[in-house]
This record gives structure tokens, sequence and C-alpha cells, in this order.
């Protein structure tokens, strides 16, 4: 008895098809809400120091809510936290914020991943940059450690090709290491000459190592 094959397929085929399916693309959408109607996530692992408090309220109160918290379908904080929080300790829990909220309600083990990734996929620092571009004071006033600046900043010795001038290793980032130029004289005539040759900025000091020696020829 002849049977119909329109709609079968293999254990095999059914497979292959659910693999390479294309996964349904979250949606996400802006609304507004009363930022004392948003609920904290009780599980939220993300901290601030009082210092950091200081300096979130010093941006918040320049820039405002630049940047749109994330939450739930139920009202609970995915993301922004530390803002909201900042904006009700000024008096602002009365004030009605965009948000952004996703089509469907986010299961608990999202919530957590969510949470978690808002607060750490966020890429790394160029030191290269911040410390050519940036005085360190100014960091420290946008909300960098000073312990993270320390970090950065690690004495290695100074090439035997060059002992007029004292220079100091800040370590190590993506395995390129930089070097801080400091001369013990004519400082200001020195770095203007080094700041030329390298392309640096007026307050720059910072230069990859890689660059420092095949420019001077170090071995």
């Amino acid at each position: 008895m002849a049977t119909s094959n329109a709609g079968v397929c293999t254990l095999k085929e059914l497979t292959s098809f659910y693999k390479t399916a294309p996964a349904k693309v979250m949606k996400w959408k802006t609304e507004q809400r009363r930022v004392a109607d948003l609920i904290p996530y009780e599980r939220n692992p993300r901290q601030m120091t009082e210092k950091q408090k200081k300096d979130l309220e010093a941006s918040l109160k320049k820039f405002n809510l630049a940047e749109i918290p994330a939450i739930n379908t139920d009202n609970t904080i995915l993301a922004g936290h530390q803002r909201l929080r900042i904006l009700t300790l000024l008096g602002r829990g009365d004030e009605i914020i965009d948000v952004r909220i996703p089509d469907r309600k986010l299961t608990p083990e999202e919530v957590k991943e969510y949470n978690l990734r808002s607060n750490k996929n966020n890429g790394e620092w160029d030191w290269d940059i911040l410390a050519n571009d940036f005085d360190f004071e100014f960091l420290e006033k946008v909300g960098f450690e000073k312990w993270e600046l320390k970090t950065a900043i690690s004495d290695f010795e100074m090439p035997e090709e060059l002992p007029q001038i004292d220079i100091k290793g800040l370590g190590e980032q993506n395995t390129n290491e930089y070097v801080l130029v400091m001369f013990e004289k004519n400082e200001k005539k020195d770095l203007e000459a080094i700041r030329k040759q390298f392309g640096l900025s007026k307050s720059g000091r910072i230069i990859k190592y890689k660059e420092w020696k095949k420019k001077w020829q170090l071995k």
C-alpha cells in the first residue's frame, strides 16, 4: 500500500532544520515610567563606592539621564540601577522617564544574564589614548579610581641608549607595553619635541614601547 511522503522528514533532517533555523530576535520599545514605580532587581551584584556615587551624581546633574534604563515587563530594572538610585536620592522619584522594555517578559535566567552582560560586556580602555588625550586629574574627576591609574604604572629599566631620559612603564594592555616619558632637565622643550615627533597631544606623555623602540632604534 502506497503512502504519501508529504510533510514527512527524517529525524536527521528535523534536527538539521532546528539547528539552522534563525532564532527569533528580541525586540525592544521605548515607553515611559515613573522612577518610583521601577523595581530594583534584588540580586543585582553591581555596587558603587562613595566616590562613584558622587561621580555619577555629578554626571546626572550635568548631562541628565542620557542613557535610557532597561526594564522587564513587570517593571523590574534590568540595567540602570545606579542611575535610578541617584535620581531617587536627588528627589526625582516622581519624574517620568523613558525606559526600554522587551516584547516579552524575560525569564529569571535571562534577567540574570542580561543584568551581568549590561555591566560587563562594555569593552576595555585604550590606555594609550586615555593617557595621551587626558590629564590624570581629569580622569579621576570623571570617575576613574586612583588604583586604576596606579595599576597602569609600573617601573621598568631605562634603555642604556637614552641615559638622559627617565622612562617609566605603564604596564601592559593587550600585550602592548607603554612608556611614560619624563625629563630631568629642559622638561618643557624636550617634551614638545617628543610630542611633535610621536604625534601626541599637548598633555601627552605616553608612547607605545614598540613605536618608541622603532623611532629611537633601540635594541
